[in-house]
């Protein structure tokens, strides 16, 4: 389990957050397209934090990372923290027209649909002066949950 691993909000510390994150997957999931779709999603996250959360990128900006197998749900949960400008992706993401032509889209709001369809839950909160994005995904079909 990942609980609250800090790490500087720096680009160049991406990989080293995806190994952490990588390996707690795979000590849960054995399906590789799995493995590899939640990686995607957590580096999708990751770099919007990065690229977005902090406006001053010479302070010491932090971000949080927890990941946690929920055996009673037989579920991933992983935790995003920033505290950076209160951001909901959820609410103030731009639209995404999945449907338009590539050169026809806006920008942004891609990788926000990317991780709210692969993902089983996502929710967002604001508190003490923290963002905290949430996902789930659950390791077993979960109809009805």
């Amino acid at each position: 389990m990942l609980k609250n691993l800090a790490f500087p909000a720096k680009r160049e510390l991406l990989p080293q957050m995806l190994t952490k994150i990588n390996d707690e997957i795979k000590s849960h999931v054995t399906d590789d397209k799995l493995i590899n779709r939640l990686k995607v999603c957590a580096e999708e996250i990751l770099v919007n934090i990065v690229d977005y959360a902090y406006t001053d990128k010479d302070a010491d900006n932090k971000l949080f990372i927890s990941c946690e197998y929920l055996k009673d749900k037989n579920a991933l949960r992983f935790e995003f923290v920033d505290e950076g400008t209160p951001y909901n992706p959820l609410e103030q993401a731009p639209e995404v027209d999945i449907n338009a032509e590539i050169d026809e889209r806006g920008i942004g709001g891609l990788g926000i649909f990317l991780y709210t369809t692969i993902m089983d839950k996502t929710e967002y909160r604001y508190e003490n002066g923290q963002n905290h994005l949430i996902t789930l995904k659950y390791l077993t079909d979960r109809k009805g949950d």
